[in-house]
């Protein structure tokens, strides 16, 4: 690490902006900074997986079925997605944690050495599809692991750290995983996946073997269902999530299938994501400083909006086989994203508690949701519209959320709990 970074991440960890307490987590919810610390530095490496393997994704299932039916595989792995989601509150309930965390972590090693035995191939493909279904799981659990250990003052900073921490382990996985790729094929990709998850796994076994969840109510998917619709914000800020995880949906899967007709090879198009995903290290904690602090969320997120949907209308359009030009505009593409993911978390564990597992749980649907939208709807469109009119489509979507942005109760930054007549920001 050069010395210039090492200084940059230390003052991350160490910055006066974030409340110097600690403690076991219990029914108050008392900030635990050292477990924060340790689950950014975990999300770290699993963001870096998690980009070793999602944007060359596509094209292990293209190899298998062609271009037109890879929305398929990605529809049916997030309907299990959905389903183990509906189902979280009570496995948490019933194992802890920490110890599902772990045994999710065991099915990745597994998966992985599997995979790296074989070729692309039908019995891989059905190997792959439960490793989507672990690795997105795994977020889940960790959400809550860290909503465990955080308060509500400081949500946007333990949310901002957090992922800038996990998106800094971004940055070269999309140019050494095309280059694993090139050099040895799909067998090397999970190898190195299976090495790094084993990494987690022994981290997460000596580290947080004493975390006890916390025994929770059991509460049934209506339930919570009936809970969520009766608090607005949490369903404005969920369809804002929606409509994030649709963008980025769309873009994992199509974007590198668009890059390569455009005449691009599997080199230039790491350096594009390299490029592409820089957002997400520079202005993720720094959006949830200004929201704890400043701001609040509600006028960023509307103005993130905008610059997601007119960007993404932009992938539409362009013709290019100019690599600057690409790397530019997947760059504004991830300014927006990176901002409304970081200002969503923020704003959504604002109104929530450490016992409500089951809104985590729901909150996360949106991911397996928009993702089974995404996968359905490109079937239909690819049989009729080029790949080019999805990102018109992914436009439309974010320049609508605007106007659930706009109806979100903006949550109180820290300047504004002085002024008490200011309106709560819970619902």
């Amino acid at each position: 690490m050069r010395p210039e970074r090492r200084s940059v991440m230390f003052d991350m960890w160490h910055n006066e902006d974030m409340p110097h307490e600690s403690g076991k987590f219990g029914s108050s919810g008392i900030f635990d900074q050292s477990k924060v610390r340790l689950l950014s530095s975990v999300s770290f490496i699993l963001g870096f997986l998690d980009a070793f393997l999602i944007y060359i994704l596509s094209s292990y299932f293209v190899q298998i079925s062609g271009e037109h039916l890879v929305g398929g595989f990605y529809l049916a792995a997030f309907v299990f997605v959905l389903w183990l989601l509906m189902h979280l509150q009570p496995l948490i309930h019933g194992v802890g944690s920490v110890r599902l965390l772990s045994m999710l972590l065991m099915g990745l090693i597994g998966a992985s050495f599997f995979l790296s035995l074989q070729e692309p191939s039908w019995a891989g493909a059905g190997t792959l599809l439960f490793f989507m279904v672990c690795s997105n799981t795994v977020w889940v659990v960790m959400d809550v692991l860290v909503e465990d250990f955080s308060v509500d003052r400081v949500s946007g900073r333990v949310r901002g750290l957090y992922l800038t921490v996990m998106n800094a382990g971004l940055l070269l996985a999309p140019i050494l995983s095309t280059k694993t790729l090139a050099l040895a094929g799909y067998p090397g990709i999970f190898t190195a996946l299976g090495i790094g998850y084993m990494a987690v796994f022994i981290v997460v076994l000596v580290s947080l073997r004493q975390h006890q969840t916390s025994r929770l109510p059991r509460v049934a998917f209506l339930d919570t269902l009936r809970k969520v619709m009766g608090r607005p914000n949490l369903l404005r800020i969920y369809a804002i999530s929606w409509t994030l995880e649709f963008f980025y949906a769309v873009m994992i899967i199509y974007a590198p299938i668009l890059l390569l007709s455009q005449g691009f090879d599997w080199e230039r198009i790491g350096f594009i994501f390299t490029v592409m995903l820089i957002p997400f290290v520079l202005v993720q904690y720094p959006l949830g400083i200004l929201a704890d602090k400043k701001w609040g969320e509600k006028e960023l997120l509307f103005v993130s909006l905008v610059v997601l949907g007119i960007s993404s209308v932009a992938v539409g359009i362009t013709r290019s086989t100019d690599i600057v030009f690409w790397a530019a505009l997947l760059f504004v593409t991830r300014l927006g994203a990176a901002a409304i993911e970081v200002l969503r978390d923020s704003y959504f564990y604002k109104q929530i508690g450490p016992t409500d597992t089951d809104s985590v749980a729901f909150f996360r649907t949106a991911r397996p949701t928009a993702d089974i939208a995404a996968a359905g709807i490109s079937l239909a469109f690819l049989s009729v519209f080029s790949v080019h009119s999805l990102f018109f489509l992914v436009g439309a979507v974010a320049l609508g959320a605007c106007f659930a942005a706009l109806s979100l109760d903006d949550s109180r930054s820290e300047s504004e709990l002085h002024q008490p007549d200011a309106p709560p920001g819970r619902s």
